[in-house]
């Protein structure tokens, strides 16, 4: 924007300006809109698991080892039953 000498510049210049505050007030009800959906509880969480999980190789290895577990604890349960029923 140079020198305004003319009412009809002046005009222009504040439309020029109207429409430029009125495109940075978009993008930050944008920002705002994305930042507050980022900040639900629900999207925290999932947030944490992803980089917790992230890699299907730790998925993967993670299946594995609560199988393990889950079959260790299942055979020790039957294992005590089975001894003590004898």
């Amino acid at each position: 924007m140079g020198k305004i000498t003319t009412i009809g510049e002046l005009r222009e210049a504040i439309r020029e300006l109207e429409h430029q505050n009125y495109v940075n007030e978009q993008l930050m009800r944008n920002r705002v809109a994305g930042l507050a959906e980022r900040l639900k509880p629900i999207n925290i969480v999932k947030g944490m698991f992803t980089q917790l999980w992230g890699s299907s190789e730790r998925k993967t290895s993670l299946l594995q080892l609560a199988a393990g577990i889950a079959t260790s604890f299942i055979v020790k349960k039957f294992l005590r039953k089975g001894i003590r029923a004898k």
